[in-house]
This record gives C-alpha cells, structure tokens and sequence, in this order.
C-alpha cells in the first residue's frame, strides 16, 4: 500500500486534532443536583445543591450505582471544620455495619491522616501532604489512581501517596465515608482505564 505525502500530513493532522480530545475521557460522576447514580448507605446523611455533594454529620456512606476496577478519580473537596474525618471507598463491597467491611479506604481528614490508605501498605509523605492541604473552606484537588495493584493519591497537583497492595480486592463501589466530618464535594468524575 503506497501512501502519499498528503495522506502522511492527514493522517498526522486527524491523531493531533483526535489526540488532546482522546486524552479527557472523564465522565462526571455527580450531577450537582442530586444523588442520581448513588445510593445512601447505612443511614448516611449527604445531600446535593449548587453543585456541591454536602456531607451532612452522621455515620454511613453513600455509595456509587456502578462498580469500578481500574481507574482515575478526581475529586475537589474542601473542609468545613478542623479536624474532619472521612474517607474515599475504592473496589468496595457493600457489606457491613457503618461502612463496608471489604474496601481501600483513601483517607479525607484535615490532619496528619490525609491521603492515608487503609486496607494496603503503603507510602505517604505527610510533610508533603501537609504543605500542599489548603486551609479550611479552600477546594482541594484529589485524584486517586488505581491500576491492578496499585495506587497512586495525588493532593493539589503532589504525588503524595502510593500503594503496591491492592491486590485483594480487584472490582467494587466507589464510596464517600459519613464519620461525623463536615466535607463538601464537587466536580467528581472519573476516567475509566482498561482492565
């Protein structure tokens, strides 16, 4: 097959045109208006208005419709007090008392705790993480990336905490954790990758 030179300059013209387009396969999560595609857990308290998943006290979870294996999740999340707990679910199961008992927990807590993951070993620079947390009421950028067994936790742009151990689990629910914590969400979307 004989290809031309305008052939050659189309082809290289249509992957960089298609290229940037192909690179932001996110799709949004959270309608900014209400719960659609999410389901409350356990008696949790988390509601939606102007654009904001709203956290409102209690225990419980709210927990995504569909389930995911690997993936990039971003998030913005601000806290509303000092010393709020709370957490991201990822491949979680359903079961359990306050929040499932087969998970990895993303740590959201305005203290050393921050990007910790429980459920793995794994890596976190708190000093890192405590330089880049904003202060109270300032959004916060989170993006968890989960890969096979591993998983990367980005704060503010920061590479902030890494696991190689999540190979327990390899298919479940994305979670918000309810632990009494006043945490506000927004532009949550998700970029689904190969299994």
């Amino acid at each position: 097959m004989k290809i031309t030179t305008h052939g050659t300059l189309f082809l290289i013209l249509l992957l960089l045109v298609a290229g940037p387009l192909a690179a932001d396969e996110f799709e949004p999560l959270f309608d900014g208006k209400s719960l659609a595609g999410w389901q409350l857990m356990n008696g949790a308290k988390f509601s939606a208005a102007d654009g904001v998943l709203k956290h409102n006290g209690g225990l419980g979870w709210l927990r995504s419709d569909k389930q995911y294996s690997n993936f990039i999740l971003q998030l913005e999340l601000r806290f509303l007090k000092a010393k709020q707990d709370g957490g991201v679910f990822v491949r979680s199961g359903i079961e359990g008392k306050n929040w499932p008992s087969k998970k990895y927990e993303v740590q959201i807590e305005n203290t050393v705790r921050m990007a910790k993951i429980f459920g793995a070993k794994h890596k976190l620079d708190v000093d890192l993480t405590q330089q880049v947390l904003k202060p109270l009421n300032d959004w916060n950028i989170y993006e968890i990336k989960i890969v096979g067994s591993k998983a990367e936790v980005r704060l503010n742009g920061k590479l902030v905490s890494t696991s190689n151990d999540l190979d327990r689990l390899k298919k479940g629910y994305i979670g918000f954790q309810g632990e009494n914590g006043a945490h506000e969400y927004r532009n949550i979307r998700i970029k689904v990758l190969g299994d």
